[in-house]
């Protein structure tokens, strides 16, 4: 498990006492092929973003770490922890701001995320923001205007807008966040999410018949939602190995005739009814749900109802 060795390296980092600081700024459309440049800050500026980003890091050494998995839905005392090389994008980020020779430039194309570097060596963290009001601005509709001798003037080119948050942090190789949407889609590192969506799509209908199960899926390895279902199906399995012998033919067929109002599509192959799948934006998520047992009855007012998590109770 990564967990504790990340943990580790940032305890490590945080009780080195911080050091030199660097800052960057990352341009381009995307994360991806950004450009890395380098900006200085005033001696006391410095020393605040300096310790911004060690109290960020000791704020993380006091959370939970896990292992990133795309079903989890962290809370505010949990960090998600992986290796860097699974998230290329930013891998390649980090090293250049890592060689420590990136060149000064005050302009070129919009700024997408913000680095800040502390330390050195194997010790050193860099903490990123990559989401977030107005990490920079470009003039658009109004001016931003700052006084000098007593007249406004507006400012030409990008304005920079720090704030004392970071979105990831990254330290010996590891990468450090609190939500797992961040990694899908700021990262655009997603190929765990649909690797697992589709080993688990495929495990868990071993026993049930879907017609238009191709086109299911690749509407699972595309759809960010659907692969988080396949996640959580995925867990329930793991926890409960008997969940599993509930998935076939069917069961799944007997429930959807019993509860018709879910309107969860059928067909017929060979004789024999079948799960069928329904590309409409409406009803596409209709399987995965259903093989996530997304259902709920309540006893109180005898009503069904859709659910997108619950607790089993322990008898």
């Amino acid at each position: 498990m990564a967990a504790e060795p990340a943990r580790q390296a940032l305890i490590n980092a945080f009780a080195a006492g911080g050091g030199a600081l660097d800052n960057f700024v990352l341009r381009g459309d995307v994360l991806a092929g950004a450009a890395v440049t380098r900006f200085d800050l005033e001696d006391d500026m410095a020393g605040q973003v300096g310790a911004d980003v060690l109290k960020g890091v000791e704020a993380l050494t006091k959370k939970q770490f896990l292992n990133y998995d795309p079903s989890y839905q962290t809370s505010t005392s949990q960090v998600l922890v992986e290796n860097l090389d699974q998230i290329p994008e930013l891998a390649a980020v980090d090293a250049e701001i890592r060689r420590g020779d990136v060149a000064y430039t005050a302009g070129g194309p919009a700024v997408v995320a913000m680095a800040h570097a502390v330390g050195q060596g194997g010790g050193q963290v860099v903490a990123y923001r990559l989401k977030g009001s107005g990490i920079a601005t470009r003039r658009s509709r109004g001016f931003t205007l700052i006084p000098r001798d007593g007249v406004y003037r507006p400012v030409g080119g990008d304005v920079l807008f720090y704030e004392p948050r970071f979105d990831a942090y990254t330290c010996a190789g590891y990468v450090y966040f609190t939500t797992v949407t961040l990694i899908q889609t700021k990262l655009q590192a997603d190929e765990k999410a649909r690797k697992l969506a589709k080993d688990t799509l495929v495990a868990v209908t071993s026993k049930v018949t879907i017609d238009g199960f191709a086109e299911l899926e690749k509407a699972v390895m595309d759809d960010p939602s659907m692969r988080a279902k396949m996640a959580s199906v995925a867990r329930l399995i793991q926890t409960d190995p008997d969940y599993a012998k509930n998935l076939t033919t069917k069961k799944l067929v007997k429930f959807v005739e019993t509860y018709p109002d879910y309107d969860i599509m059928l067909t017929t192959l060979k004789g024999k009814k079948v799960l069928a799948f329904d590309p409409s934006p409406q009803h596409r998520h209709q399987i995965p749900r259903l093989l996530a047992d997304d259902y709920l009855h309540s006893y109180l007012t005898d009503r069904n109802y859709e659910a997108g998590s619950k607790q089993r109770l322990q008898k």
